[in-house]
């Protein structure tokens, strides 16, 4: 293989080999100082009716500014609109939003969340309120 070779062509002789293959472009956090919640987003968002949305109650592994990886009791379909609301123990709020790329682990409950954009206030306040260092 060629140093010149694409990502996909990288990424497929790499698996080939049985190693893994981190596609992440940001550094993650696992914060435990962070309540976390997700609104799905529909027909109700579009016509201005948000006040129907509920709050789902979700556990947050890890998180970048770019996106986060939670556990919900809920199912949430891969490709869903979502917005995600992360409450600091500091009372600062971030209202995110976000589309599930993809779900994993124990019976599906894990998902991955990405974000609609880079979220550098997200990020900055993150290390500026980081108080132990856990990186994943």
């Amino acid at each position: 293989m060629s140093l010149d070779a694409n990502n996909e062509d990288f990424a497929a002789f790499v698996k080939k080999k049985g190693r893994v293959v981190n596609h992440r472009r940001a550094v993650r956090y696992i914060r435990k100082d962070i309540v976390t919640w997700v609104y799905k987003c529909g027909w109700f968002d579009a016509i201005g009716l948000d006040w129907f949305r509920r709050k789902i109650p979700v556990e947050l592994l890890d998180i970048s500014s770019r996106g986060c990886l939670i556990v919900s009791v809920e199912k949430l379909a891969v490709q869903a609109k979502i917005v995600v609301l992360l409450k600091f123990n500091t009372g600062k709020y971030f209202e995110i939003k976000g589309t599930v790329v993809r779900k994993s682990g124990h019976r599906g409950r894990e998902y991955g969340i990405k974000f609609a954009g880079y979220n550098d206030e997200l990020g900055e306040y993150m290390l500026m309120t980081q108080s132990e260092l856990l990186i994943k």
